[in-house]
């Protein structure tokens, strides 16, 4: 034989014989085996484990939101807001009106142009006229003064025994209505409006407004 070997023996691994691994076959499987450790510690799960599925956000339970005292309903066709004051109804009073009171010389005279068909006259320094009137609540209140007149003239007007004020007018006729205005702060309850004119003659009164 020419390569050494002895007749009837084949050559090649004996049987029952574990393989042993070369040095350098031991190093490769320790290589892949730490990357295979790495990788799994470093790759975190696709999918998260849900611990709440209810839950949303924060797992902090936010505090209900803080509730202010109700309101009070305004009821419909009111108007107004709650504790808002009623509005001011105007109080109308005619001079010739029975609740009034006329002093000295004054009286009244019937006038188809005036707003109640009647008017107070000949009022002077002793002949006055006291308009009368209840008002509901107090306020900043416009008095306008209805009158009939021929030529200017002057009036005076007291505001419950207060210093009277005093009013120049003109009129062209006594057929002809004609009015002035004024504002006053005015007290609730009874009002006593009182006109007359201790100087000259004053033109006639025929209704008073007050708004």
């Amino acid at each position: 034989m020419t390569d050494g070997s002895l007749p009837g023996i084949t050559r090649g691994r004996p049987r029952g014989r574990r393989r042993v691994p070369r040095p350098g076959q031991w190093l490769g499987v320790t290589v892949v085996a730490a990357g295979m450790a790495a990788a799994t510690v470093l790759v975190p799960p696709l999918i998260a484990p849900d611990k709440d599925s209810g839950a949303t956000g924060s797992a902090t339970p936010s505090a209900p939101p803080t509730q202010g005292p109700p309101s009070s309903p305004v009821p419909l066709g009111s108007g107004k807001a709650p504790g808002s004051p009623a509005p001011f109804t105007p109080v109308v009073v005619e001079a010739e009106a029975p609740g009034n009171r006329l002093t000295g010389g004054a009286g009244v005279t019937a006038c188809v142009t005036c707003h109640g068909g009647a008017r107070v006259r000949y009022l002077c320094f002793t002949c006055t006229l006291e308009v009368r009137a209840v008002l509901p609540v107090a306020g900043s209140r416009t008095v306008t003064v209805g009158y009939e007149v021929d030529g200017p003239r002057s009036v005076k007007v007291a505001v419950n025994g207060a210093p009277a004020r005093t009013f120049q007018v003109t009129g062209s006729e006594w057929t002809t209505p004609r009015s002035f205005q004024f504002t006053a702060e005015l007290p609730a309850g009874d009002l006593r409006l009182t006109f007359f004119n201790d100087d000259t003659p004053a033109p006639d009164i025929d209704v008073v407004t007050i708004s």
